[in-house]
């Protein structure tokens, strides 16, 4: 390369001087500046292209417009730029004091050291500098030496082929975009008549649903058009499409899509491309079987209902919900009325099934909510009932003796009555206490079947009891079973009274008590009084006391 400067008034003298002392040095500056400005007008170049691809291609998915010629269009347009500023770099000669500017500009603290150098001229006697000519001739490269000149516009040339490949990325890719979305045709520069605008082309729609296939044709309208729709591993179908009255639209399509195809649109010996129809399945429930483990005081062994929706089992038992998807899925969970959520795990044998197991503690209805892969949920979740049935406490009936008694110390009480529990009786009799006595138990009878009815049968002779006039008998019926927390439970019946009368004491209905007996009828119905509160104070007392925690059954007597 030919050292000249581009003062034209610079004589060759001038010339070898700076190529002597600068050139050296401003050379490799000039080359990368050469090159900075080629690579920033090939990125202008290949982004303006890039974005005006772009509107095309926002104007042909918005507006309909057809896109067949833009991209040879864009193409030729982009090239010819890029060979017009391959042209021009080509011719570009070097421009010392140009460059002397740029260096100066990105190091002020040169001063215009460099572009004074640049501009020295030689004696026109000598043929040489003087003595400050020189010296500024060294200061310049002094300063080079100690922070080279070339750092800055070599940081400038990385970016710049950065940008570059960046903006050829994106030229390439809408370049790509554009040969993709033009129709298939023949026509020059896009003539609209063959404009096609297929509905809904690449689409996905539910398994079992139709698919409607419109066609709008922008111009001239062909006779007639059909669709060719091609199943995966099936056979290509051809279904004609219908007009539609005066509007340039065609219309048909698949009643049922059972699986992926793909289609097209074929008219006046030309054909659309091939667009895809993916089919996908909403996350449904198919079936759901329930596991019951029952406490192990009720004697139940485990039971499994196929395909329900409502459980009911006992407070404490043990349900395994087992819910067969028809796929998998990427959450399952059921929620309850409260928003309360108990996530269902999947099964690690099979794919489609999700468990949950928990004990039945209370009443719940819950809702199966499923979400896909996709993030699709299930139309219409499915509602659970959960119904945990107390474990109640035996019931007693008590048929004789019916209510309060007066009875002689000769006489027998018989006792008839009648006990049932949902599960089991383990026990049950009867329990009477004579006053100044301690509570004496009767078993009479032991582990009844679930819901069986057990008689109760028993004879209690007074005079064995060595009962006493005015002395009260207080009875009751019991049974025990186990309760909720499997510990024996003991349930009794209301306590009745049983007041010992003398025995030759005779009632005659409405007979009048002789004269002189106004002192003892007073003084017998105070006692009469004293006893029946007597008697209401005993009842109060055990009703609370039966009220409180079932007691532990006590040893039986017979």
């Amino acid at each position: 390369m030919a050292g000249r400067l581009a003062d034209a008034t610079v004589g060759n003298s001038t010339c070898d001087m700076i190529y002597r002392l600068l050139e050296h040095h401003l050379k490799p500056i000039a080359r990368d500046y050469w090159r900075w400005k080629l690579w920033r007008g090939l990125a202008r170049c290949w982004a303006v292209m890039a974005l005006i691809g772009l509107g095309f291609i926002l104007l042909h998915h918005f507006a309909g417009w057809s896109s067949r010629w833009v991209f040879p269009l864009v193409s030729l347009a982009a090239g010819a730029w890029a060979l017009i500023i391959g042209r021009r770099w080509r011719k570009t000669r070097p421009d010392y004091r140009s460059i002397a500017r740029q260096i100066e500009q990105e190091n002020p603290k040169l001063h215009a050291l460099l572009l004074t150098a640049v501009e020295q001229r030689p004696d026109a006697v000598t043929g040489g500098l003087n003595y400050l000519q020189q010296r500024v001739v060294r200061e310049a490269l002094e300063h080079n030496r100690r922070r080279p000149w070339a750092n800055r516009i070599f940081e400038r040339l990385f970016f710049t082929r950065c940008a570059h490949g960046l903006a050829l990325i994106f030229f390439a890719t809408v370049l790509l975009r554009l040969r993709v979305t033009a129709p298939p045709g023949r026509l020059f520069f896009g003539m609209r008549a063959d404009a096609v605008t297929v509905t809904p082309g690449d689409t996905s729609i539910e398994r079992g649903s139709g698919l409607v296939v419109l066609v709008r044709f922008d111009g001239r309208l062909p006779a007639e058009a059909t669709l060719a729709v091609k199943p995966v591993n099936e056979n290509e179908r051809r279904i004609p499409l219908a007009k539609n009255l005066d509007d340039p639209v065609f219309g048909g399509g698949v009643p049922i899509v059972e699986g992926d195809l793909t289609y097209r649109v074929e008219y006046a010996g030309k054909e659309t491309r091939d667009f895809k129809v993916t089919v996908f399945d909403y996350p449904v429930l198919e079936r759901a079987d329930a596991k019951l483990k029952f406490p192990e005081y009720t004697g139940l062994p485990e039971k499994t209902i196929a395909d329900t929706r409502r459980v009911s089992a006992v407070e404490g038992s043990v349900l395994d919900y087992a819910f067969y998807l028809n796929k998998p899925v990427a959450s399952a969970r059921l929620v309850a009325r409260d928003k309360s959520v108990l996530p269902l795990a999947a099964d690690t044998n099979r794919a489609n099934v999700y468990r949950i197991q928990f004990a039945l503690d209370q009443n719940r209805q819950y809702e199966l909510q499923l979400v896909d892969d996709a993030g699709r949920t299930n139309k219409v979740p499915p509602q659970f009932v959960i119904e945990a049935l107390k474990n109640r406490p035996p019931e007693l009936k008590l048929a004789l003796p019916r209510g309060d008694q007066r009875v002689s110390a000769l006489e027998e009480i018989v006792f008839q009555a009648e006990a049932v529990d949902d599960f089991s009786l383990k026990a049950y009799g009867v329990a009477y206490t004579l006053a100044g006595q301690d509570t004496k138990f009767v078993q009479l009878g032991t582990n009844s079947a679930p819901n069986e009815k057990r008689q109760l049968d028993y004879l209690l002779s007074l005079e064995d009891l060595a009962a006493r006039t005015d002395q009260l008998l207080t009875y009751y019926v019991w049974a025990d079973d186990i309760g909720p927390d499997a510990r024996l439970r003991r349930t009794s019946s209301d306590m009745f009274f049983a007041e010992v009368r003398p025995f030759d004491e005779i009632f005659r209905e409405g007979e009048p008590m002789e004269g002189g007996g106004g002192g003892g009828q007073q003084g017998g119905g105070q006692a009469q009084k004293l006893a029946e509160l007597q008697k209401q104070i005993i009842n109060a007392t055990w009703k609370l006391q039966r009220g409180k925690a079932a007691a532990p059954a006590e040893s039986a007597i017979r």
